[in-house]
């Protein structure tokens, strides 16, 4: 036999006391568990709806880190069930009501790949944009409204990406006359923000910039309010440009568009 398998032979009196003493560390060790008290959220009579009616409450009486804590906790006890499918979306609401945009919009995708043929997937589209929208508010903001064309215009853009969306795949959604009035709102605001750039080029002279930031505006938000202001603009650019046919151009489009437009006197 191999010197390190030969096991040490045990008088009977150093084995008695050997099983005495692991009898009583069993028992001890037994003892400990029953008395060891079970954290409260491991109750396991505790169900997923009562769970969800808990973050619920929570969530509306706006203790948005109590319901946040909550559904998550639903969402690791019972990963499936329309309680946790449900919870998904009110983390992410949570999140938007705390002006945590990243968090919310990273709560509504894991929803879209987790339930892509879920009936409220519209909800998730539709909240992905107002996150979107709301990105750079604050409180005091929505007491005295911003200038939205000032603001980030890639976080308009990514919004009226996410509401458009929204109205293709999901034309009888409810949250599409809403989506709807936000992308137009968003459409005026960039359509300004493009004029107002376009204007700081004209009074620094910088023709050829205007007549890009003009040409922009034009393609991508038509029918916008500014499209008057912008075309006069345009025309006085070419004017400068010493490109005069364009400019009598751009002015006859202006007359057909807004044939009221001051511009239109000089």
């Amino acid at each position: 036999m191999h010197p390190y398998l030969q096991i040490p032979c045990q008088g009977p009196k150093t084995s008695a006391r050997r099983a005495a003493t692991a009898v009583l560390c069993v028992a001890l060790l037994a003892m400990s568990a029953c008395s060891t008290p079970r954290p409260a959220d491991s109750d396991a009579s505790t169900t997923a709806e009562s769970l969800y009616r808990s973050g619920k409450s929570a969530l509306n009486r706006s203790d948005f880190l109590t319901a946040i804590d909550t559904f998550e906790t639903l969402g690791a006890r019972f990963p499936f069930g329309i309680y946790t499918q449900q919870a998904q979306l009110d983390i992410a609401y949570a999140y938007l009501r705390q002006d945590e945009y990243d968090n919310a919009i990273a709560s509504v995708e894991r929803f879209i790949k987790l339930y892509p043929q879920s009936e409220s997937i519209d909800y998730a589209y539709y909240m992905r944009g107002l996150a979107h929208f709301s990105r750079g508010g604050s409180a005091f903001e929505r007491i005295f409204p911003r200038d939205m064309s000032k603001v980030n215009q890639n976080w308009l853009r990514a919004s009226f990406t996410e509401f458009e969306a929204l109205v293709r795949r999901f034309p009888d959604s409810e949250y599409v006359p809403d989506a709807i009035e936000r992308m137009n709102y968003l459409r005026e605001q960039m359509a300004s923000h493009e004029l107002q750039t376009a204007r700081f080029y004209y009074e620094r002279g910088a023709m050829v910039a205007v007549v890009n930031r003009v040409t922009y505006l034009l393609e991508h938000f038509d029918g916008a309010s500014q499209v008057g202001d912008a075309l006069a603009l345009l025309s006085g650019a070419y004017t400068a440009l010493g490109q005069e046919d364009r400019s009598a151009d751009t002015l006859r489009v202006l007359a057909a568009t807004d044939p009221e437009h001051p511009a239109l006197d000089s």
